[in-house]
C-alpha cells in the first residue's frame, strides 16, 4: 500500500473512532498495552527479561536511561553515536530529507542542555501523519489546505502530511525573519504552526501592517503558551481558539479540542499520573503505537494541571487546564525557619501579570537562589513587580531573595521559557 493511502487509512481510523465512555477507553488501552508489551519483550534487548511480567513491574525510565540504553531499547538496530552524528549533520547542513538505514532520525529541540534522539520508521510516520491530520485539518482531507510550519529543523517525518490537496511548507526559524514574513505573505497559509515566541512575532507583524494573513487555524507547539499570549494571538488573528499540540521526543501527548481545551491523547498514549497536589501531576507515559523506539513508562519532567470537571466537547480523554512547565522550574525558596518552600511557575507568572501590562519577560531563579526579571520596564513598574513578589513571599511564607532586573533577551536557539530555574550544567546533564 502506498504511503498516501496509508495516511488516508489512519486518518479515517483516528477521525471516526469514538471511545464513548471511560470503560471503553480502559478496555481499548488494556488491549493495546498487552500487545505492546508482547512486542517489546520479543524485539527490544532492554525489555527481554520482562517477558510475561505485569505492566507495573516494568521499570520507570527517564531521558538519561533512554539515552544510556539507546542501542538496547530500540528495535531497529540503530546505534546511538551513528544516529547522533547523522542528526547533527542534518542540523548543520539544514538538509533534513535523508534517512538513516530507512529510519527517520531527529533531535529533540531541548529545553535543557541534554538532547534526546528520536527514531520513527515508515509505518509509524504514516500513522503519525494520519493522526495529526485527523486532529487538526479544519475541513476534509480531500479539501485543499496550505500549512505553514515554523520549526528549528525540518524532517521527512512531516513530508507524510503533504499530498495533492495538502501543501506543507517548512519555515526555518533560523532564517532571516523578513524573508520568512515575505514567504508567508506569498504562501497565505490556511494553518500556521509555530512556537508561541514565533507566533507573537507574526502577530506583531500583522499589527504593524508588515504581514496580511487570515489563517483558519493557528497551532502553538514546543513552548508553554501563556494565557496572556493566547489572548493576544486570538485578538490579532481573529480566532476563538488558539490550538495547542503538546508533543515531545516521546510522542504526541495532547491536543486541543473544538472548545479550546487541551486533552491528553489517551487513544495513542497511556498516562500514569504522579500527582504533586490535587490537580498538578507529572506524566509517566507509554506510547501505544511506536515500535522502532519503544516508550514504556517514561517519566517526563513536565508539570501538567488537570482541569476540574468534564469538557463541553464530551471527550473522555483527560482535560488539562494547562501545561505549567518543567518540574525543574519550580522555584525553591527558604523560609525563616530554614526549610525549603517550593513555588510552582504559575505563581511566579502571576506576579508579573498582577504588576501590570508586561508583554515580553522572563523570570529566572539563579543558581544562588536570587531572582532576575528580564523585562524592558520603567522604575514604577519594577516597584510594582517587587511588591507582587513581596506579597507572594508573605503568602507562601518564604524569605524573598535578592530581586534584580535586566534587559529582556530571548535566544531563538532555545525554547522560550517565561519562568526558569537555573541549576548547574552538570546537574542538568545528570537529570537528562
Amino acid at each position: 500500500m502506498s504511503s498516501q493511502l496509508n495516511v488516508l487509512r489512519h486518518y479515517l481510523k483516528f477521525k471516526y473512532r469514538k471511545l464513548k465512555n471511560e470503560e471503553k477507553l480502559k478496555q481499548y488501552q488494556a488491549g493495546k498495552l498487552k500487545k505492546k508489551l508482547k512486542f517489546v519483550t520479543g524485539h527490544s534487548e532492554f525489555y527481554q527479561g520482562y517477558e510475561g511480567k505485569a505492566f507495573k513491574d516494568f521499570p520507570v525510565i527517564d531521558k538519561k536511561t533512554m539515552m544510556d540504553n539507546f542501542n538496547q531499547i530500540n528495535t531497529v538496530g540503530i546505534d546511538k553515536e551513528e544516529a547522533l552524528a547523522f542528526a547533527i549533520g542534518s542540523e548543520r547542513t539544514r538538509e533534513f530529507g535523508q534517512k538513516l538505514h530507512n529510519i527517520t532520525v531527529g533531535l529533540s529541540s531541548g529545553t535543557s542542555y541534554s538532547r534526546g534522539i528520536f527514531l520513527v520508521e515508515n509505518a509509524e510516520k504514516d500513522k503519525w501523519a494520519g493522526y495529526v491530520l485527523a486532529k487538526f485539518l479544519p475541513k476534509s482531507i480531500l479539501a485543499r489546505c496550505k500549512i505553514a510550519f515554523f520549526m528549528r529543523a525540518d524532517s521527512n517525518l512531516y513530508e507524510a502530511v503533504g499530498s495533492k490537496n495538502i501543501r506543507f511548507e517548512f519555515f526555518d526559524i533560523y532564517a532571516d525573519m523578513d524573508k520568512n514574513l515575505e514567504k508567508l505573505q506569498q504562501f497565505q497559509a490556511d494553518i500556521i504552526v509555530a512556537q508561541p515566541s514565533m507566533l507573537l512575532v507574526l502577530a506583531n507583524a500583522v499589527e504593524n501592517n508588515q504581514l496580511t494573513v487570515s489563517p483558519e487555524k493557528v497551532i502553538s507547539i514546543a513552548e508553554v503558551l501563556e494565557k496572556e499570549d493566547e489572548a493576544y494571538l486570538k485578538s490579532v488573528f481573529g480566532l476563538d481558539v488558539i490550538h495547542q499540540v503538546y508533543q515531545c521526543t516521546e510522542g504526541c501527548l495532547a491536543t486541543t479540542c473544538s472548545c479550546g481545551t487541551l486533552h491528553l491523547n489517551e487513544d495513542i498514549v497511556y498516562i500514569e499520573k504522579e500527582y504533586l497536589d490535587e490537580t498538578r501531576f507529572v506524566p509517566v507515559i507509554t506510547d501505544l503505537e511506536r515500535t522502532a523506539q519503544p516508550i514504556i513508562r517514561y517519566r517526563l519532567n513536565d508539570v501538567l494541571v488537570e482541569k476540574k470537571g468534564k469538557c463541553a466537547c464530551g471527550s473522555v480523554f483527560t482535560a488539562l487546564e494547562k501545561i505549567e512547565g518543567r518540574e525543574d522550574d519550580v522555584f525553591v525558596f527558604e523560609s525563616e525557619h530554614g526549610t525549603s518552600i517550593s513555588v510552582f511557575p504559575d505563581f511566579i507568572r502571576r506576579c508579573i501579570l498582577f504588576a501590570g501590562s508586561i508583554t515580553d519577560y522572563r523570570v529566572v531563579q539563579e543558581a544562588d537562589g536570587s531572582i532576575t526579571v528580564f523585562a524592558d520596564i520603567d522604575e514604577p513598574m519594577k516597584k510594582r513587580v517587587k511588591e507582587e513578589f513581596g506579597k507572594l513571599a508573605a503568602e507562601k511564607g518564604f524569605c524573598l531573595p535578592e530581586l534584580r532586573f535586566a534587559k529582556y533577551c530571548y535566544d531563538k536557539k532555545r525554547k522560550l521559557k517565561r519562568v526558569e530555574r537555573y541549576i548547574t550544567r552538570r546537574e542538568e546533564n545528570e537529570k537528562g
